[in-house]
């Protein structure tokens, strides 16, 4: 089962994805700076939960957008500077499966760049990573009786980390990950509460 995030990572490299659409539909003027972003994983097939998680957010008045992992690099480009320039703050990623990886990347990213992440949830990493100092806090829903994995804790990182196995939950599976109402409503909790935070180190 191991070999699945190689494969995966190796087929999308040879596979023009589409990416999901930037935005979900927005009802109202979001009522927070805050940016959530929110990364598909292969062929944007297996993550669908995470588009009514965006809508949910939306709803709450949350600015959020849905995009195919493959983007990260772009993305995180838009982050710095809307954190930069003011127009958004704070950065929230969150990310299923290789989306999940992706997150980390992007946080990484924009850890070179100085910019803080209040909050980081993935779901289902199928690669192994470890979070940088630039992290406010991260959530890790996996199950290690199929193919996700915990986060490690990089030597620079003095936030919380929670690695969360749901293997005793019979019900939930890698897809289903995104579209449990419970889970959803735990990382919409977590998103709202860290809205207040600021995209600049130090802040």
């Amino acid at each position: 089962m191991r070999l699945f995030p190689v494969i995966c990572a190796s087929i999308a490299t040879l596979v023009v994805s589409v990416p999901a659409s930037g935005e979900t539909a927005t009802p109202s003027k979001p009522k927070s700076a805050a940016h959530v972003y929110l990364l598909r994983g292969f062929m944007n097939v297996f993550s669908l939960g995470l588009d009514s998680m965006a809508e949910k957010l939306q709803n709450r008045g949350i600015h959020a957008t849905v995009n195919n992992h493959l983007l990260w690099p772009v993305l995180a480009e838009e982050a710095i500077q809307s954190c930069k320039s003011g127009r958004e703050s704070p950065v929230i990623l969150i990310g299923h499966s290789l989306g999940a990886g992706a997150v980390v990347s992007m946080a990484e990213r924009l850890n070179q760049a100085g910019v803080r992440v209040a909050l980081v949830v993935t779901l289902d990493p199928v690669v192994r990573t470890v979070v940088g100092g630039n992290v406010a806090k991260i959530s890790n829903y996996y199950l290690s009786n199929g193919i996700g994995t915990s986060v490690d804790r990089g030597t620079d990182f003095h936030g919380s980390l929670q690695n969360m196995d749901m293997r005793g939950h019979a019900e939930l599976g890698h897809v289903s990950l995104t579209t449990s109402d419970a889970i959803q409503q735990q990382v919409i909790a977590q998103v709202l509460a860290a809205t207040h935070l600021s995209c600049h180190v130090g802040a």
